[in-house]
């Protein structure tokens, strides 16, 4: 069946629609011309043509090679002013031998007369200039008449017929000046300049900045990436009961780490320091074996008590190996660190020593964290059965007991963050936000939704969502005064008022506890322990919006902020670009997981193969070639990055390029701008011949 032609006054009103979407867009594009002050008069002018040319001119004369010359200097008397009477002076005549010699003429003129300057016996096609000498002994440089320059290039038998303007000096009247020529003859072979070499140190400086920045970036971004693919992610979930076990979990864990494992991993680490680790590390393999021997042993009940008591006497034993390993390593490093001190060795030395001072100062830190989780595994291991058999209102009530400080907890921690920076402050706002945005759909499905059950769409709950996440906002931004950090950047009091379980608390932490023990507590109750928690979204989401954080901020200000903390350097160049490529490399890595071909991760999974099991053999294999190339153009990225960063103080060829421009020594800065060209040339062609042989 034809359509029917539209009709006359449809047909115009689209081309209005289009003439007028023309014009609109006309006028935007003429205000963005007029904003960004794109001015054509100014390149024409013929100042700044001369400048511009003078510098490309310079930039494509790179000062790669030099050579060594010799100097022919000849000079002739002129008289300043020629006498009223009598003959002016006679032209000097060749000397005897074979050796330079000059002729002005004339032989006298005044100031602003142009003279002819001849030379015979010079160097072949050599390079020459012609000063002018006064009374007081100054050279003043005279510039070619008709060359536009100060030197010029003498003929194939050494002779040469040039102008020159006789200098404007005041009472020199009747003085006799001299003219001198000054040729240059090549001798010996080419060699590298002096800046070709500063070049090559600082680019090498360059390349390896840029290969431990991505080195270093590789396994937390591949780790990161995991966490950002949707298609691994949207499938986890877990029941609420066993979060709200672990959250609830995590602040004990760490008190415990922090006061009990960290003893223990300063015990191995003062071991391994001194060159006595031998029966430390057998004792440590001694509980990594009997961690896993009793995992393989066999019991009465697959779920009876013996079960559960082995879980936690596996958890408790392996979280001391590790803790006992970790301080062992950062003691052998600091051992090792002091043998060496020159050469290679002593390269390998200095870095196995930086490694383990790291491993000592991060001690703490890493005990809480493994304490924490491992704490939080073993309340998981024995309450995951006796939560599936809690019936209501049982469920609720726990539901709302765990719920209360659970998130007493987690607003606790973002309220501590929110005192650092005025914008980190909204942090506590949308995490309250996002808890309270739970409530009133739960009410809906709960109270209201039975007697709706025609109405299967999500509007309603995504609506109510949003009106009580907007609401929760508002009354939490209100009661903290976030406000007034965002306007006049006065933060929170960090001030400990108190302290729970070792941890200090302040009063802005101590609302943000009220705040998230009240909200957790009604969403808890609200759901009860066996409400399914989409983890893996939560997961997803957070580690999204982190990295595009990260990656929204410009390398040269993570440089700056860096050359601040750690001083004027490559090693905030390291810093800075270690965490942009973690937060590019993340996001690239995980758009090539959720490319992948889903068909071995199905059968694995109908194999019955678990989570882990099925990314090591069905994700990882897909996953490797693109992420070594992608890892090569982030090297090639970084190796170019490296320049902005030493604009800054971040090390590298940028800050020897920085200051060759400023001192407009642009032949100097054309070497650095050649060296980067051929640098990022090779590592493209390198990443083009890998990426063939294996991608």
């Amino acid at each position: 069946m034809q359509q029917s032609p539209p009709s006359p006054s449809r047909a115009a009103l689209r081309r209005l629609i289009i003439v007028v979407s023309f014009a609109v867009g006309l006028v935007i594009f003429a205000y963005g011309w007029s904003v960004t002050q794109i001015n054509l008069d100014r390149p024409q002018e013929p100042l700044r043509q001369q400048n511009v040319g003078n510098a490309l001119r310079e930039l494509l004369s790179p000062n790669v090679l030099v050579q060594d010359y010799e100097i022919q200097n000849s000079m002739t008397p002129i008289l300043m002013q020629c006498p009223a009477e009598g003959e002016p002076p006679e032209a000097a005549t060749a000397p005897e031998g074979d050796g330079p010699y000059v002729i002005v003429t004339p032989t006298c003129a005044s100031s602003g007369d142009v003279v002819t300057v001849q030379g015979f016996n010079f160097y072949p096609d050599s390079l020459a200039r012609v000063n002018w000498i006064a009374t007081d002994g100054e050279r003043r440089i005279r510039q070619v008449d008709g060359l536009g320059r100060d030197n010029f290039v003498t003929e194939d038998d050494g002779t040469f017929s040039v102008s020159i303007e006789v200098p404007r000096i005041r009472g020199t009247a009747g003085e006799t000046h001299n003219v001198e020529v000054q040729g240059r003859f090549p001798i010996g072979a080419p060699h590298l300049s002096d800046t070709t070499g500063l070049v090559l140190e600082k680019m090498v400086e360059t390349i390896f900045l840029a290969l431990i920045a991505t080195a270093l970036s590789i396994l937390p971004s591949a780790i990161l990436s995991v966490f950002a693919a949707h298609n691994l992610m949207r499938p986890i979930t877990m029941t609420l009961g066993n979060l709200l076990v672990m959250v609830a979990l995590l602040p004990v864990g760490w008190f415990l780490g922090t006061t009990l494992l960290v003893e223990l991993g300063k015990l191995a680490l003062n071991i391994g320091s001194g060159g006595e680790a031998a029966a430390l590390g057998t004792a440590s393999m001694i509980f990594v074996i009997g961690a896993v021997g009793s995992r393989r042993l066999p019991t009465a009940s697959e779920h009876g008590l013996n079960d559960r008591l082995r879980a936690v006497g596996n958890a408790i034993l392996i979280a001391a190996a590790v803790i006992v390993v970790i301080g062992l390593v950062g003691g052998l490093g600091i051992l090792f660190g002091g043998l060496f001190r020159t050469g290679i060795p002593g390269y390998l030395s200095n870095m196995i020593g930086d490694l383990g001072e790291l491993l000592a100062l991060l001690m703490t830190p890493i005990a809480g964290i493994v304490g924490a989780f491992t704490l939080s595994s073993i309340g998981t291991t024995l309450t995951i059965n006796r939560l599936k058999t809690i019936s209501a209102p049982i469920t609720n009530v726990l539901g709302g007991a765990l719920g209360a400080v659970s998130g007493a907890f987690v607003l606790a921690v973002s309220a501590q963050i929110g005192t650092q920076a005025a914008w980190l402050g909204l942090l506590t706002p949308i995490i309250a936000a996002s808890l309270g945005g739970q409530v009133l759909p739960m009410v809906y499905d709960r109270f209201f939704k039975p007697a709706f059950k025609s109405n299967r769409s999500p509007f309603a709950r995504n609506l109510l969502f949003w009106v009580g996440g907007l609401i929760t906002f508002g009354l939490t931004f209100t009661y903290l005064n976030v406000g007034r950090a965002l306007i006049e950047g006065t933060l929170p009091s960090s001030a400990a008022v108190t302290s729970i379980i070792g941890f200090p608390i302040s009063a802005y932490m101590l609302k943000g506890i009220l705040i998230g023990a009240v909200l957790g507590a009604v969403t808890g109750a609200l759901a009860g322990t066996k409400a399914t928690f989409p983890i893996g979204e939560v997961l997803y989401t957070t580690t999204r919006t982190i990295l595009n954080g990260l990656r929204s901020i410009e390398p040269l200000i993570m440089g700056l902020v860096f050359v601040i903390w750690v001083g004027i350097g490559p090693f905030a160049g390291v810093l800075a670009l270690t965490l942009h490529s973690i937060a590019s490399l993340g996001k690239l890595y995980s758009e090539q997981v959720e490319s992948i071909d889903t068909g071995p991760i199905e059968a694995l999974q109908s194999t019955g193969a678990n989570r882990l099991q099925t990314i090591m053999y069905a994700v990882v294999p897909q996953i490797i070639p693109p992420y070594i190339a992608f890892t090569m153009y982030r090297w090639d990225i970084n190796v170019r990055m490296s320049t902005i960063i030493g604009f800054v103080g971040g090390g590298g060829i940028g800050f020897l390029l920085q200051q060759q421009i400023n001192l407009l020594r642009y032949r100097d800065a054309g070497v650095a701008v050649l060296a980067i060209a051929i640098v990022v040339s090779i590592l493209d062609y390198l990443s083009a011949s890998i990426r063939e042989r294996y991608v």
